[in-house]
């Protein structure tokens, strides 16, 4: 049996899913033998929004005896692919997708999410063929937007903090690095849970949009916008939240503005950096190459009593 997980998520856990017909395992496995510059040990940390790639791993030391290759190992795959090879072997395991189990450790992506399916299916193959994808303000989409956020009165000033950019602190520890997400990394509080909004405050999101997102980020703790906190509550970093709408891919993801000016995040298990999906340095993300992640839902603050699970 294989382990496949698709590395594409922000927020969310990767949705992972298992290879239980022997002949097709021992047949990919062959595959990735016969062509091995296609694999890594891990995801680049240069991998952006979307779909970065994949996870393979084999289910018994026999089939990883028999081909010679690792417990576990990491394929680049769409825009990333080190070849078209790679996209290839990748596009068979998606396809797999459809007949496979669900993984234990993955099961409970259906609650508050999407479970596996052919719309997360049908997104990742179209990844495969799409090399860039540069997002725009949703300008259509700013009256909804706006009728998200409730109105609140804008003070003469409000205060929040920033810190000094330190990759490293997340970066560098590979468990701190695979179990913390944007959220935890937007919020500066390393939990190691994979922390989702609302989770801590027992009220977590029931569909991934603006309006519940937002809705069980406030109940964790966090203001809008010009709706202040005392220095009491500080550190008070400024946040932005947006989304990957879908059909298919659906997730959020969370930026948070450092002290240098720029601003970083953390795609899902991989690292913190401080550029868009085309490399540059964020100095918006409203209008920032977000790939997906196409709905600005706006800017908040988040403080000291945060929950955060």
């Amino acid at each position: 049996m294989l382990r496949i997980t698709a590395n594409v998520f922000s927020g969310r856990p990767d949705p992972e899913w298992i290879i239980t017909d022997e002949q097709e395992a021992r047949t990919m496995l062959k595959e990735i033998a016969k062509n091995r510059t296609v694999v890594s040990q891990t995801a680049p940390v240069e991998a952006g929004l979307g779909f970065r790639g994949l996870m393979i791993e084999p289910l018994s030391d026999e089939l990883s005896k028999d081909f010679e290759l690792p417990a576990s190992m990491y394929m680049a795959a769409g825009s990333g692919a080190t070849s078209s090879k790679a996209n290839e072997i990748a596009e068979r395991l998606i396809s797999s997708m459809s007949s496979a189990e669900i993984s234990p450790e993955s099961a409970s992506i259906s609650e508050g999410g999407l479970p596996l399916g052919e719309m997360l299916q049908s997104f990742l193959q179209q990844q495969l063929e799409t090399t860039s994808r540069v997002s725009v303000p949703d300008v259509e989409g700013l009256p909804q937007m706006m009728a998200v956020e409730a109105p609140v009165e804008i003070a003469a000033s409000c205060t929040y903090d920033t810190s000094p950019y330190n990759p490293g602190f997340w970066n560098n520890d590979p468990n701190i690095r695979s179990r913390n997400n944007c959220y935890n990394y937007a919020s500066n509080k390393r939990t190691d849970t994979f922390a989702q909004p609302g989770r801590g405050c027992g009220h977590m999101y029931t569909a991934i949009n603006c309006a519940e997102v937002t809705r069980a980020a406030l109940c964790d703790g966090l203001h809008r916008r010009y709706d202040c906190f005392p220095d009491s509550e500080a550190p008070r970093y400024l946040v932005a939240l947006v989304i990957a709408p879908g059909p298919g891919f659906n997730d959020f993801h969370w930026y948070r503005l450092m002290r240098e000016g720029y601003w970083a995040h953390k795609p899902g298990s991989t690292a913190v950096r401080n550029v868009d999906n085309s490399g540059k340095v964020i100095s918006n993300p409203a209008t920032c190459d977000r790939g997906p992640y196409t709905i600005f839902c706006g800017y908040f603050y988040t403080c000291r009593s945060q929950k955060i699970n």
